[in-house]
């Protein structure tokens, strides 16, 4: 009898620990209930704020900017990555042909450099690019790096990405920004996307985030693309477009919501100026003004193609020209008064 007793409390036992391995929550569960509080949480798939109609739909287009736009035809770029304006030139890269150039204004190449490769100076698909300090940062996405030039395109060092081949073999580095408390890093992924800081070491500057970056004034800010959602009966994560879209600072390790963006707009490029902002809408296709508090104001241009590009890139002079770097479809567009 004292040993049935024994037998029948180990197959309770085993009764309460199947019990508690079926009821257990995954990692990816327990990531998304503990980001309820942050400032890019992570919903549920049927969250209510992920059901709202998008501001595109309601939108009325005031057309008072008075741009123009056109293809820039340069016949050295091959698939343009991104242009940086400097002073008296521009610096542009390029995926295909894996070099940098520095071009006059009517398109002339002043410089090139790069090769295809993974030493100093060498390139697989060059793309975003930042400027500081009389540097130029290039991140070679391919490398998994960010290489340093000077203006004339010298080769100055290199800072090395995080290694995510085991833990985030799709993360894929996207865009760049750089001030004084360091280099940004911006990441597309659906497990771990986050804002990284590389400065003496590397630390997590924004978490949980998906979009794009810029610095003005010194000043490095940020709006989301998407958010992700949690998929309970799959256990798995998912991203979505029609979202809620925030302008975001990162100071000194701490991170301000500054304005709400127009909901469904999927900015996929941005810059901040005196004005405001200036914004990619995926989803609309088009290139918006914002006004400081990121209330529509008007539309620059509209071209459809944008819809299909995941990462354009955008930048401006100081004569207000706007130049949008389209790297799938391989063109670059020139907006002029």
């Amino acid at each position: 009898m004292k040993k049935q007793k024994i037998v029948l409390l180990f197959l309770g036992m085993a009764l309460i620990c199947i019990c508690m391995a079926g009821c257990e929550k995954s990692e990816r569960y327990e990531m998304a209930k503990a980001s309820k509080d942050d400032m890019f949480p992570i919903y549920e798939q049927e969250d209510e704020e992920l059901q709202e109609v998008s501001e595109l739909q309601t939108l009325q287009d005031v057309y008072k900017s008075g741009y123009e736009f056109e293809e820039w035809q340069l016949k050295d770029i091959k698939e343009p990555g991104d242009i940086l304006v400097l002073e008296d030139a521009f610096v542009i890269s390029d995926r295909q042909a894996d070099c940098v150039f520095k071009i006059d204004h009517s398109g002339n190449v002043i410089a090139q450099m790069g090769q295809t490769g993974n030493g100093a100076g060498e390139f697989l698909k060059p793309s975003a690019l930042a400027a500081y300090n009389n540097e130029i940062y290039v991140l070679d996405q391919g490398n998994n790096r960010i290489q340093v030039l000077d203006e004339d395109l010298a080769y100055n060092g290199e800072i090395k990405l995080k290694d995510t081949k085991t833990e985030d073999p799709n993360y894929i580095p996207q865009n760049i920004a750089v001030n004084g408390e360091g280099v940004f890093v911006t990441g597309l992924s659906l497990e771990n996307p986050v804002v990284d800081r590389y400065a003496e070491g590397m630390d997590e500057a924004v978490s949980n985030f998906i979009g794009s970056i810029d610095v003005y004034e010194g000043q490095v800010y940020c709006i989301n693309s998407m958010v992700r959602y949690y998929d309970e009966e799959n256990d798995s994560f998912g991203a979505v477009t029609a979202a809620p879209g925030w302008l975001v600072s990162v100071k000194e390790g701490e991170v301000e919501k500054l304005c709400e963006m127009p909901y469904g707009f999927n900015i996929t490029a941005f810059l901040v100026d005196k004005k405001g902002i200036l914004c990619v809408s995926g989803s609309g296709g088009a290139v918006y003004r914002l006004n400081e508090d990121g209330v529509y104001e008007e539309t620059i241009f509209s071209l459809p193609e944008l819809q299909d590009e995941e990462t354009p890139q955008i930048e401006a002079d100081d004569k207000e020209n706007i130049y949008i770097v389209m790297p799938k479809a391989k063109k670059i567009y020139r907006c002029y008064k």
